[in-house]
C-alpha cells in the first residue's frame, strides 16, 4: 500500500504537468514488476487537438510499441483518476496486469458536476472489467482528497 500511495502521487504530478500545459488534469505511470517507473503519461487533448489523447491512451500507445503483451501483463498502471470506459478498455486490451487509481468517478462527478451530458459516462471500471474474460487486479480509490484538488478550480 505504501508503494501504491507513492505511485499515485507520481501520477498526480503528471496530472499537474498536464494541467500546466493547458490540458485536462489527468496523469498516469506504468510501473514494472520491480517497482520501477518505466513510462509516464499525461492528458494532451487540448495541445494535440485530439479527443482521444487521454493520459492512459497516450501511455498505452507508447508502451505497446516498446513492450510485448507478456511484459505489460507483469506491469501496473497508476492513474490519478478512475479511468473512463475508453481507457479502461485500452488497459484491458494492452495486457497490463494491475490498475491502481486515485479519485473515483463517483467523487469526480460530485466535484465537476453532471450538467453537460456530453461529458458524463459513468461506467465504473470494475463493472466494465467484469465483462472481460481476463482478470485484472484493480485497487482504488486511493488518496481521493489529494487528487480532488486538481479538479476544484
Amino acid at each position: 500500500m505504501k508503494n501504491d500511495d507513492k505511485n499515485i502521487r507520481i501520477a498526480i504530478e503528471m496530472a499537474k504537468e498536464s494541467k500546466k500545459k493547458g490540458n485536462l488534469p489527468f496523469g498516469c505511470i506504468l510501473v514494472n514488476k520491480d517497482g520501477e517507473v518505466v513510462l509516464k503519461g499525461e492528458n494532451t487533448i487540448n495541445t494535440d487537438n485530439d479527443c482521444l489523447a487521454h493520459a492512459e491512451i497516450n501511455l498505452i500507445r507508447k508502451a505497446s510499441k516498446i513492450y510485448n503483451y507478456s511484459y505489460l501483463n507483469s506491469c501496473s498502471i497508476y492513474t490519478s483518476d478512475e479511468p473512463c470506459p475508453m481507457c479502461t478498455s485500452a488497459i484491458y486490451w494492452s495486457g497490463i496486469g494491475k490498475l491502481v487509481y486515485g479519485l473515483s468517478k463517483k467523487r469526480y462527478y460530485e466535484i465537476v458536476g453532471r450538467d453537460n451530458p456530453n461529458w458524463v459516462f459513468e461506467m465504473p471500471t470494475r463493472e466494465l472489467l467484469e465483462k472481460g474474460g481476463r482478470k485484472l487486479e484493480v485497487i482504488g480509490p486511493l488518496l481521493e482528497e489529494e487528487v480532488s484538488i486538481l479538479h476544484l478550480d
